[in-house]
């Protein structure tokens, strides 16, 4: 019988690097990755050869891109990543505090009815006694 290549059955399930960037990573994978990270992409990496955002890989040494259970995408090198991307998980970005980056869709009305009330306005007659008798148990 043998044995597995590690203590968590096999190489599918060990756990992945939490590393972004490594030391012989040239300017440009650094620059993509920098930019990835500030147009709110999560990304991730496997291994050095490889960037990932959700199902779309990325191979800098060769620009391939490819997506799971799609295959090789047509296109090659980093602007067809951030293209792809953006198709495929638009995101919305604009400046804090800019109304026309976020414009906020107008709302509905709640389907609720809403009521005030006010309690000033009972006509309570000033010998009202909420309770009306010390003891609870009194015959009438």
């Amino acid at each position: 019988m043998a044995t597995a290549p590690n203590s968590y059955g096999s190489n599918r399930n060990a756990p992945r690097s939490k590393t972004l960037f490594y030391p012989d990573d040239s300017p440009e994978v650094c620059l993509l990755i920098m930019k990835l990270i500030e147009d709110k992409y999560y990304v991730t990496r496997a291994s050095k050869h490889q960037i990932k955002h959700g199902k779309v890989n990325y191979y800098p040494s060769s620009g391939v891109i490819t997506i799971d259970g799609e295959g090789r995408h047509p296109e090659k090198g980093p602007q067809a990543l951030l293209a792809l991307l953006e198709q495929r998980y638009p995101k919305r970005r604009g400046k804090v505090g800019d109304p026309q980056a976020n414009p906020v869709e107008p709302t509905s009305p709640p389907s609720a009815p809403i009521f005030k009330i006010d309690l000033d306005d009972l006509d309570i007659p000033d010998d009202y006694d909420p309770v009306p008798s010390d003891r609870w148990d009194d015959e009438p």
